[in-house]
């Protein structure tokens, strides 16, 4: 029972005790008002009636004083008049019958129990006494009279009653309002919302308590700020350029060895630009200036709408080089967009004022030239750029199957109309080597013996605006499945940045999926996609977590965030990038920043899982960390669902 029942019970107790105290005390001042109305009535009656009898005694006229006794019996509610001669046994008497108040219950006469108003009186001539006169008023009138009363006081009592408890219970929740706020804080803590009670209440001890709240909220918020800023540092550290904030050579290279891991690599461009003339910015403008003129060049680069992409990634490897890495290689009008880059980057103010020659060479990444091998196709193209002194080179291998545009529409289109998706399932595994969640991944056969990856066709499905209508298409054929399978195990579904921030969406997806479904359902989103999601789409997450469906975050770490974005999303778990897993047992610097992320995690209630794991020393070395669990192509292939 709540704080405020019981004290409404309490109080409401006491109030009745009260009232009803009040109420018994009325009562039996009424009763004993009534036993003197009673009496005085049946003294004065006596006394009138002795003097009115006189000369009727006297002369023994039996019949006039009987006449006189009906008279006066018959006008009030008496239970008995007697006369009694003092010289003879003979008495004059009326009587009445036994009950006088047929309306009255029995048990309120018994409580009640007034008694009769009696009377006597000598009736007397001089000093000579002739007989005894007695009056006897039978209560039952009275019972009546008192029974209206106290029906009437009843009444009155319950309905104060009513009032009283129901005043008391608005006033208790309009003064114990500021306890239920702050219980909803604590609440709200618990899923990492640092919220605050801005009403302040009047009762000085609630006050006190709301005050301590505000204060340990906006503590608990700069604990968990401070050490995801820890985390977000140690990141910085180990792959970051200390001046311009872009990956370093460490990042980029791990970067690219991803691109080859797991699923496959996404096919897009990589682009080179080298300030050449750098040596002699340094020695003629001084060191300061040559900074200053490379990160100009690093802001530029961030904010070119080609690199507005989750995947997409930007490194200074060495002094005056800079790598780019853009998915959406299928993109008609690619080189433009290139050229535009290469444009605004020549046009930068320092660029020009201090005439910094810019060289800048891209090329597709496919399977015609994977990642691994770029770097040498890149030098080359740089060599081949200079000798022929030009500032831009674009160089385009076609891919031999699946790169034209109008092909992958037809192609995706017809894999949406028939429902042509194919539905595999990757195990992740807790601690005790044992199997807690599964992981969809989707493919498309395509005509091939191997169907293709998400990661080979999943640009392009972006790019054509198909994400939406694919998410829908895998949540129908996992339903499918989930309805004739085995339903106890829970499931990842990893769901685009375009079906996050998509109204149909939600209201498709909620509409689609039952409370069984939604129970056995997590649903994943990028880092980056979860960062860059607008304030509708948090209300959804709310609303469906609230349902049963719990939310995941997928490649932790990618966005340099300080992971304050945690406290914004009612997170259940959060999987940390593969990029910082590899070779976790030998990087020192990979070990900080992961351990970190887990203590982060763990300080929000929030399991934190490790993705891209390829052997036992990496899994060890993770579990020794305190991960909840871990997932892998070395630990477990994903399987088809049937």
């Amino acid at each position: 029972m709540s704080i405020r029942r019981q004290l409404a019970v309490c109080i409401g107790l006491l109030m009745l005790f009260i009232m009803g105290g009040n109420l018994l005390i009325n009562i039996k001042q009424l009763q004993s008002h009534y036993e003197q109305q009673l009496k005085a009535r049946a003294d004065e009656t006596v006394t009138t009636l002795s003097l009115s009898m006189t000369q009727a005694a006297q002369t023994a006229d039996d019949a006039q004083l009987r006449s006189m006794l009906d008279v006066v019996f018959d006008r009030g509610h008496f239970s008995e008049i007697r006369f009694d001669y003092v010289d003879s046994n003979k008495a004059i008497s009326r009587i009445a019958p036994p009950d006088f108040a047929p309306d009255v219950p029995k048990w309120f006469r018994n409580w009640m129990s007034l008694r009769a108003g009696i009377a006597s009186a000598h009736v007397s001539q001089g000093w000579h006494q002739l007989g005894d006169l007695t009056v006897s008023l039978h209560p039952g009138f009275m019972y009546q009279q008192l029974w209206q009363l106290v029906k009437a006081e009843i009444a009155w009592f319950v309905m104060m009653a009513f009032i009283a408890i129901y005043g008391l219970r608005l006033l208790l929740v309009w003064q114990l309002k500021p306890l239920k706020q702050v219980i909803e804080l604590v609440d709200k803590l618990a899923q990492n919302q640092f919220v605050h009670i801005t009403k302040q209440p009047k009762a000085r001890e609630l006050k006190s308590l709301v005050k301590s709240m505000n204060m340990l909220s906006d503590r608990l918020q700069s604990s968990f700020i401070a050490h995801g800023e820890t985390v977000r540092q140690l990141q910085a550290d180990n792959f970051n350029d200390a001046l311009t904030q872009l990956n370093n050579r460490k990042g980029w290279n791990q970067y690219l060895n991803d691109l080859m891991k797991e699923e496959g690599f996404t096919t897009g461009w990589m682009m080179l630009l080298q300030v050449e003339n750098l040596a002699e910015l340094n020695n003629d403008q001084g060191k300061e200036m040559a900074d200053e003129v490379l990160m100009q060049l690093a802001t530029q680069l961030k904010t070119e709408p080609l690199v507005q992409h989750e995947n997409t990634c930007l490194a200074r490897t060495n002094g005056g080089e800079f790598w780019m890495y853009c998915p959406d290689s299928l993109d008609e009008n690619y080189q433009n967009r290139i050229k535009t880059v290469h444009k605004n980057l020549i046009q930068l103010s320092l660029v020009s004022q201090y005439q910094v020659k810019l060289r800048m060479v891209a090329i597709t990444v496919n399977k015609v030239i994977p990642p691994a091998g770029v770097k040498h196709q890149m030098d080359t193209q740089l060599r081949r750029c200079q000798a022929q002194h030009q500032d831009l080179m674009i160089e385009e291998v076609q891919e031999p199957t699946h790169t034209n545009w109008q092909h992958w529409r037809e192609q995706l289109e017809e894999a949406l109309n028939k429902g042509n998706v194919e539905l595999f399932a990757q195990p992740l595994f807790d601690q005790h080597q044992q199997e807690i969640q599964k992981e969809i991944h989707c493919r498309l056969p395509m005509g091939q013996d191997n169907p293709l990856m998400a990661s080979h066709f999943w640009p392009m499905v972006e790019k054509l605006n198909l994400a939406v209508a694919f998410d829908q298409l895998i949540i129908e054929k996992w339903i499918m499945h989930f309805n004739i399978q085995s339903k106890s195990s829970d499931w990842v579904l990893n769901l685009s940045g375009k079906s996050l921030n998509d109204i149909k969406f939600h209201q498709w997806f909620e509409e689609t999926l039952s409370e069984v479904h939604k129970a056995s359902l997590i649903i994943e989103f990028s880092e980056y996609s979860l960062v860059h999601s607008s304030h509708h789409t948090h209300k959804w997450l709310s609303d469906i977590t609230e349902q049963g469906v719990r939310l995941s975050v997928d490649h932790l770490g990618t966005t340099g965030e300080s992971f304050g974005f945690l406290a914004r999303f009612p997170l259940y778990q959060g999987k940390i990038e593969r990029r910082f897993i590899r070779n976790i047992h030998d990087q020192k610097e990979n070990f900080l920043f992961v351990s970190g992320m887990i203590k982060v995690f763990h300080s929000q209630q929030t399991l934190c899982f490790a993705e891209g794991v390829e052997n036992d020393s990496e899994k060890s070395a993770l579990l020794a960390m305190g991960v909840d669990g871990v997932m892998g192509f070395g630990l477990a292939s994903p399987s088809k669902l049937e």
